[in-house]
């Protein structure tokens, strides 16, 4: 249940980001003005792919050093690997292609 209500929140928090990047995304393009999405995570790729006015997308190597963007790894699995600096996504994966991890669990002091 915990995973379906995670799992549900997500959704409607990414749909919401979506909807705002669309908007801000066409204002720009109707003014010729490029748009690189911040962050180099899944939902960032998707919208990037998704959209002529988005040339590139930024990209964060996982590493051992925590400097606050790292997060993100240790709820999810599934992010791309980039190969001759590129990024493809796969069709054949539903929504955004992540799996929630508990690998990283012990790590966090989860607070119910």
């Amino acid at each position: 249940m915990h995973h379906l209500l995670l799992d549900l929140v997500l959704v409607k928090l990414l749909k919401l980001i979506q909807i705002k990047f669309q908007k801000i995304n066409a204002i720009a393009e109707a003014h010729q003005v490029p748009v690189i999405p911040h962050a180099g995570q899944m939902h960032n790729y998707h919208l990037t792919m998704s959209n002529f006015n988005c040339p590139i997308s930024e990209f964060f190597p996982v590493n051992d050093v925590e400097i606050g963007n790292e997060l993100f790894y240790y709820i999810f699995e599934g992010d791309p690997t980039p190969e001759n600096g590129f990024i493809n996504l796969d069709d054949n994966k539903p929504g955004l292609g992540l799996t929630i991890t508990d690998k990283y669990k012990s790590d966090f002091n989860i607070i119910e």
